[in-house]
């Protein structure tokens, strides 16, 4: 049993809320303002991607129609694991399928929420030929999605080979993954057989994603990772600021490329809501601002202005922003 399983119930509340070069845009008069505002559902099942310059939802998808993501651009040998399921990978060492029927003594590991893709589960699996094991994490509810074996066998400009199992199979299904450099990523369900799904939609249509993901409490002994809820900025250009000593209002172009800004795509993140136990419901801080750069180069200012509904329920975070 993992050790983080110890912990999840103290955090469980307050927690759950959940590069490229930089190419110049000109300065132009600043944009009104925009409300804007999605339904995650109250569990947060679904995944919802966010075009921030239409304002408007460019697709969803359910958190578990996916299992691995696989780096598409010609080059790209990466492979991500889904966070929104809390799943984590193990290295057995082992290249004998038939050797690996269990967890037993597992050093499980899980994806940076940085979004770092040097700094993965699977990591350089090029370096180390052997089979991992994916524990694929959990649905909505809570159900356990199961333990596979997965085994990396080579990429090049246009695919990934692979094979994986249930972890008490003796034999391997083949996977193949066809790279799309209109994707940042592709990516790969094991349900069944196995098969490529579509998830995120083309890399220049959506700026940001609602969803849930891992973050890790690496100030608790032992570390925790846990569930979250927020929203992660696009793969491609995740470059953002946090402006909190500022009124909303007050935020100009020159807050956009501060000292204060980085390309994490958890920099938004989670924490601009937290968990009021007096009064039994989530907070929403609007005096936490971001700016972040969209697809098309233009920046955008965002704070968020409730978690809930107007029939009271949460998930349904509503926001404000304007273009710089």
């Amino acid at each position: 049993m993992k050790n983080w399983i110890l912990f999840s119930c103290v955090i469980s509340i307050l927690a759950t809320s959940c590069m490229k070069d930089e190419i110049p845009v000109a300065p132009h008069e600043p944009g009104e303002s925009q409300a804007g505002m999605v339904e995650m559902g109250n569990l947060y099942p679904d995944q919802i991607w966010y075009n921030i310059e239409t304002g408007q939802e460019v697709s969803r998808n359910k958190k578990t129609a996916w299992d691995l993501a696989f780096e598409n651009n010609g080059e790209g040998w990466r492979i991500t694991i889904n966070g929104a399921n809390l799943a984590y990978v193990t290295h057995t060492g082992e290249t004998d399928i038939t050797l690996v029927k269990d967890t037993i003594g597992s050093d499980w590991k899980w994806d940076e929420f940085s979004g770092n893709l040097d700094s993965t589960a699977i990591g350089d699996w090029q370096a180390e030929t052997q089979i991992y094991i994916l524990d694929r994490g959990k649905d909505e509810v809570g159900n356990l999605l199961g333990f596979w074996k997965l085994k990396i066998d080579s990429v090049d400009e246009e695919r990934f080979y692979f094979r994986h199992a249930p972890l008490n199979a003796d034999t391997w299904i083949l996977g193949e993954i066809e790279k799309d450099p209109a994707y940042f990523f592709s990516y790969y369900s094991l349900k069944g057989q196995g098969s490529q799904v579509m998830i995120a939609p083309p890399t220049a249509s959506w700026d940001f994603v609602f969803t849930q993901y891992t973050f890790v409490f690496y100030d608790m002994q032992p570390i925790v990772p846990y569930l979250v809820t927020g929203v992660l900025l696009n793969n491609n250009t995740p470059h953002s600021t946090k402006i909190f000593e500022k009124n909303f209002e007050a935020i100009s172009r020159e807050d956009a490329i501060g000292p204060h800004s980085n390309h994490r795509i958890d920099n938004i993140g989670y924490n601009w809501k937290w968990y009021d136990f007096d009064a039994g419901y989530y907070i929403t801080d609007p005096s936490k601002n971001y700016v972040f750069k969209a697809q098309t180069g233009k920046y955008f200012k965002i704070h968020f202005l409730d978690w809930y509904n107007q029939n009271g329920e949460k998930g349904a975070p509503s926001f404000e922003y304007s273009e710089l």
